[in-house]
């Protein structure tokens, strides 16, 4: 039916919200009266239309670009029954997809027709995402096709001076690091995917190095490369600055100090790169204002949404070499889209017979031996490196094994390592389900406890970062609202928060920005602290807020100096306390020990493989995991599946 009402709706199809109804009222109304189709439709018609925009809008919502008619045909969509078994939503069910097609093809959706709805590849878009799609496919494609004129032999020379000869028992093995700088250096786009301790970071310090290396005037040894590192988040940025600052002091004995002094170490969010406009959707930089850089880095991309990206290499020249750097098998963006999981599918499907020998000859390898690394298909991604040793888990921690069990959907295996290592003395992974009070409230005195104890900022930063709750959602049981406060009560009782739980604001206070504020260079995401100044900060016991301020660690300075941005807590954007975080706000950041918390209903939507093997990799030595196995095994089976018209390779 063609519903009168959001109300009629409601009671008849589960899960929608009043956007849907208003979106698919307003699209059917405006369509077939611009194609003078009203009284033309059939009543039939009418209603797979009504639908299709209905589960349109739901998609976007879900973080879908398009819908494809093979997800709606012939589904029953949006039933729903009671906990008794009886149907609650009826729902609707959708035609096979030959009439799916006959009914959106009776009105002119093509992609060059002036609607807001585009029916392009038997997929629904919204107009605005599929120019964004189209645009950026375009970009990224025009750069595959540019070959930097640097000559094979310099190339070769340079790779020899960063990657001297490996021992003699490791020559045999394939140098992953080295084949992603050597696939970056003549490309001007290119994508270095990989999992955490990969060393991402440490390859793309020597790619720009390299870069530099050769973009060196021999005679007056000057070069005149303006590189930009950008990252989705405050937090991102600060991680990648000081991760290219720890690269390049390891390498003071290997590259050349003009060279390495030649390497951006300040790191900056997309945000500030782009230049807000206050109160607009648009940046200072588009395709009327370009940036001026010659090479762009972007960290952690698979937090960068489809409009963001677009809007990125809008504002590019049309030779900036573009280094994604990224985690393909992290959650996707919160927006719309899934960029690095579009470009960078897995497994690898290798090399072109080109870029194989172009690869083999300046590495020095034998063509067969890269060869034999991909499994043979007739698609080739030139513009993808996977880094594949991690040097943070040897495969024999437990950390490492279990999210690499999670990642393959190995959900049983995975549940059994976690209680075999729960029984075992390794403690890298501990496995809770009870009562808070029984895990919780210990973890809580070790780290969170003497942070208002601490005698320096520093201390109290450097203790926030050992241990962090992470949850799946905001609110409910086990949501990170719910976490905070019963966080702040254990501290009220244990006397490390004396003046009571239901001070607002108080020494010690670990605190998140949740909007932006680029007046003051806050970001949604951003931590810092609340913290006492007068002289016995460390010894408040009255409570005394008199010198309260908000400290937020800026990136370490090249001599590992930490500065600090210091403001008045009146002064900040909204804010929360951050004893406990969501799984996808920890995306960019780490801890040495990952508390995860997942839900005691199995059913929740937001679990998943890609939402549990973020949460395990943010942990660096311990993980203690809270969950039943039914809760366990539902999210490992769950996929995060974003449909996309976002394809490199065919």
């Amino acid at each position: 039916m063609v519903y009168n009402s959001f109300f009629q709706a409601q009671q008849q199809l589960a899960d929608i919200e009043a956007i849907d109804y208003f979106f698919a009222k307003e699209m059917l109304t405006a369509l077939t009266k611009s194609n003078e189709l009203s009284s033309q439709l059939s009543i039939t018609q009418a209603q797979i239309l009504n639908h299709v925009f209905f589960a349109l809008s739901a998609s976007l919502r879900a973080g879908h670009t398009c819908l494809p008619l093979t997800e709606l045909a012939q589904q029953h969509w949006a039933v729903a029954f009671d906990e008794q078994g009886q149907c609650s939503h009826q729902g609707f069910i959708f035609p096979d997809q030959d009439s799916l097609f006959d009914a959106l093809t009776a009105l002119n959706l093509s992609a060059q027709a002036e609607q807001p709805i585009v029916f392009e590849d038997n997929s629904v878009y919204l107009r605005r995402y599929y120019q964004f799609e189209q645009t950026l496919v375009q970009d990224i494609k025009a750069r595959l096709t540019q070959r930097l004129p640097t000559s094979a032999a310099k190339i070769s020379t340079v790779l020899q001076q960063l990657f001297p000869p490996l021992a003699h028992e490791q020559a045999a093995a394939i140098d992953w690091q080295k084949i992603a700088v050597a696939n970056a250096m003549n490309k001007n786009f290119t994508v270095i995917a990989g999992g955490p301790g990969t060393g991402k970071t440490y390859t793309v310090t020597k790619l720009l190095a390299a870069l530099i290396m050769l973009n060196t005037d021999e005679v007056n040894n000057e070069q005149g490369l303006e590189i930009a590192l950008v990252a989705p988040t405050g937090k991102a940025a600060q991680r990648l600055s000081e991760s290219i600052i720890n690269a390049i002091a390891g390498f003071k004995d290997l590259i050349n100090e003009s060279v390495l002094a030649a390497i951006p170490t300040q790191a900056k969010t997309i945000h500030r790169l782009l230049g807000v406009i206050p109160n607009s959707p648009n940046f200072r930089h588009d395709q009327n204002n370009l940036l001026s850089c010659d090479i762009l880095l972007i960290d952690e991309v698979s937090m960068v949404d489809l409009p963001m990206m677009t809007r990125i290499f809008r504002a590019l020249k049309s030779d900036t070499k573009v280094i994604l750097l990224g985690d393909a098998d992290q959650l996707p963006s919160v927006a719309v889209g899934s960029v690095l999981a579009d470009i960078a599918p897995r497994p690898h499907s290798g090399y072109s017979p080109d870029n194989g020998n172009y690869l083999a000859h300046v590495c020095q390898l034998d063509g067969h031996q890269l060869n034999n690394a991909f499994k043979q298909t007739d698609t080739q991604s030139d513009h993808l490196s996977f880094l594949v040793t991690s040097r943070r888990f040897d495969g024999e921690g437990g950390i490492g094994r279990l999210a690499a069990q999670v990642i393959k959907g190995e959900s049983g295996q995975s549940w059994q390592l976690l209680q075999a290592e729960n029984k075992s003395k390794n403690n890298q992974l501990a496995l809770v389900d009870g009562d808070l009070h029984t895990w919780l409230s210990p973890l809580i005195k070790e780290y969170y406890q003497g942070i208002s104890k601490c005698s320096t900022i520093d201390d109290a930063f450097a203790l926030l970062a050992k241990f962090r709750i992470l949850c799946v959602t905001r609110q409910g049981e086990f949501g990170v609202d719910t976490i905070n406060q019963w966080v702040k009560e254990q501290l009220a009782v244990n006397a490390a928060q004396p003046w009571g739980k239901f001070q607002q604001n108080y020494h010690g206070m670990p605190i998140m920005i949740s909007e932006n504020d680029y007046r003051l260079g806050l970001f949604n995401g951003d931590i810092g602290l609340l913290w006492c100044t007068g002289s016995n900060a460390s010894d408040n016991s009255s409570g005394s807020n008199d010198h309260l301020m908000a400290f937020f660690e800026q990136p370490k300075t090249e001599e590992g100096e930490i500065p600090y941005k210091i403001l008045l807590p009146s002064r900040l954007p909204k804010y929360d306390s951050v004893y406990a975080m969501t799984i996808h706000k920890t995306q960019g950041s780490e801890f040495e020990h990952v508390a995860m918390l997942l839900p005691k209903q199995s059913n929740n939507l937001l679990l998943s493989r890609e939402l549990l093997y973020t949460g395990i990799t943010r942990a660096k030595t311990q993980l203690t995991i809270a969950s039943n196995k039914q809760t366990w095994q539902q999210g490992v089976n769950s996929i995060v599946k974003r449909y996309s018209g976002l394809k490199l390779v065919e």
